[in-house]
């Protein structure tokens, strides 16, 4: 499960230190290795173990009927790469996805429970102000979840 907060950065190369807790929960389930995606409609990155990948397209297939599902599906698997750690517990972001995010030097990387993003740090703040405005939903919504 990815959990928390990290500030890093991506150096010239395009390569982004992921966390030691990340990697960890990286390493136990899938072998070193992530599928990273651009996120449809949203200005950031996400980043899965295998498994977790595998059991989106099992879900994903069972959807697939649905032309408005095709359409989002088609964009979230053009832009998966798998991408391996390095030794030093990096990994190689692709410039098409560095694009779409808008990634340059500073990021943030947030654990979302079976994934993480990683977003440009402005992108991400613009989001948070938007998000603020909507206390009311964002109440309820955690009330249904029992929190």
């Amino acid at each position: 499960m990815f959990l928390g907060e990290f500030q890093h950065t991506i150096d010239a190369k395009g390569r982004l230190s992921i966390p030691v807790k990340f990697r960890e929960y990286i390493n136990s389930q899938s072998n070193a290795t992530v599928i990273i995606t651009a996120t449809p409609g949203s200005p950031c990155l996400a980043a899965y173990t295998k498994p977790e990948f595998d059991l989106l397209r099992e879900n994903a297939r069972k959807l697939q009927k649905d032309s408005n599902v095709s359409d989002v599906l088609r964009l979230f698997y053009k832009n998966a790469t798998e991408c391996s750690l390095d030794k030093q517990g990096r990994i190689l972001i692709p410039p098409n996805l560095r694009k779409h995010a808008d990634l340059e030097d500073n990021t943030l990387l947030f654990g979302v429970d079976h994934k993480f993003e990683i977003w440009k740090p402005e992108k991400w703040h613009e989001k948070e102000l938007s998000s603020s405005h909507n206390e009311q939903e964002i109440a309820t919504t955690l009330a249904r979840l029992g929190m």
